[in-house]
C-alpha cells in the first residue's frame, strides 16, 4: 500500500464531504436507510397478530417502518410480539389491541377509536380466523356457525367500516386465505367453505374499490409452520416437519412485496406452497 487515499476518502478523524455538509449520512447511506424502511409513515392494521402468520406479518411491517396496530385475543402474547417487533433499530411503532372481532360491540368500539386516531389507513391485513375439520356427516353446525363468524362475517364487517380511511390513504387490503379456498379436500368442507367465501369477497371488493385507488390482494397458503398446523398434523397422525413447510417469515416477505409494489401495478392473487411436499 502506498498510503495514498482515494478522492473523498477521509483520514482518521477527518470528516468526509457528506459528513461535513450534513453532519450525517451520505446520499448512499440515506438511500439505504429509506430502502430498509419502505413503509415509514404508513399505518397498518393486522389481525391475528398475536401468533403465527399474523405475528410474522405485523413484525415485518413494523421492521419496515410502519406504525402497526396489531389485533389479537391473547393480551400477553400480543404484548410480547409488540415488544419484540419494536426492539429493532428503525422499527415503527406497534400498538397491541386486544379485540374479539366476532363481538359486534367490541369491534365497533375499537373501530371508533381507531378511525378517530387514524382517519387515513394505509394497510389492512386479514390474518385471523378459526379452523375445524371433520366429515360432512358428523361435523357440528355450531362449529360451522363459529367459523362463519370468525372467518367471513368479522373480516367482512371490519373491511366495511374501514373503506373510508383506506380510500383516504389509497391503501392496500391483503387477505390471507388458504389453498382450501381454491381446492377443498376431504373433511375440510366447513373451513373450506369460509375460505371460498372470502375469495369471493376479495374478488368482488377489488372491483368495487380499485377506482378509489385501493388495491386488494388474496394470498392462498399451503401448509405453513404455525401452532395450528402442528395441531393439524398431530390430529392426522403425521410426523410434523416444520422445516419442510412454508415459513411465516416467508409469508411476511411476500406481503411486504405486495405492499411495496409500484402504485401503478396490483397483485390480485398469490399462491404459496411448500417447495417439497411432506404430507
Amino acid at each position: 500500500m502506498t498510503g495514498e487515499r482515494a478522492p473523498g476518502e477521509a483520514t482518521p478523524g477527518e470528516a468526509t464531504p457528506g459528513e461535513a455538509a450534513g453532519g450525517g449520512a451520505t446520499p448512499g447511506e440515506a438511500a439505504g436507510g429509506a430502502a430498509a424502511r419502505p413503509l415509514a409513515g404508513r399505518v397498518a392494521l393486522v389481525t391475528g397478530a398475536s401468533s403465527g402468520i399474523g405475528a410474522a406479518i405485523a413484525t415485518r411491517l413494523c421492521a419496515a417502518g410502519a406504525d402497526v396496530v396489531g389485533i389479537g385475543r391473547d393480551k400477553g402474547r400480543l404484548t410480547a410480539v409488540a415488544e419484540a417487533a419494536t426492539a429493532a433499530p428503525g422499527a415503527g411503532t406497534f400498538e397491541p389491541a386486544q379485540v374479539d372481532l366476532t363481538d359486534d360491540q367490541a369491534r365497533q368500539s375499537f373501530l371508533a377509536s381507531l378511525v378517530s386516531r387514524h382517519p387515513a389507513l394505509d394497510v389492512l391485513v386479514h390474518s385471523a380466523g378459526g379452523y375445524v375439520n371433520g366429515s360432512h356427516e358428523t361435523s357440528s353446525l355450531t362449529d360451522l356457525d363459529a367459523l362463519y363468524l370468525a372467518n367471513v362475517r368479522a373480516p367482512y364487517a371490519l373491511t366495511q367500516a374501514l373503506i373510508p380511511p383506506l380510500r383516504a390513504a389509497r391503501g392496500d387490503i391483503v387477505v390471507i386465505n388458504s389453498s382450501q379456498g381454491v381446492n377443498a379436500t376431504g373433511r375440510t368442507g366447513q373451513f373450506a367453505a369460509t375460505q371460498h367465501a372470502m375469495r369471493a369477497v376479495t374478488d368482488s371488493l377489488r372491483q368495487e374499490v380499485n377506482d378509489d385507488g385501493i388495491r386488494v390482494c388474496g394470498i392462498h397458503l399451503g401448509r405453513t409452520a404455525t401452532p395450528r398446523q402442528e395441531a393439524i398434523f398431530a390430529a392426522e397422525g403425521r410426523s410434523y416437519r416444520p422445516d419442510l413447510l412454508v415459513q411465516p417469515g416467508d409469508v411476511a416477505e411476500v406481503v411486504l412485496g405486495v405492499l411495496t409494489l409500484g402504485a401503478n401495478a396490483e397483485i390480485t392473487e398469490l399462491h404459496l406452497r411448500p417447495a417439497r411436499k411432506s404430507y
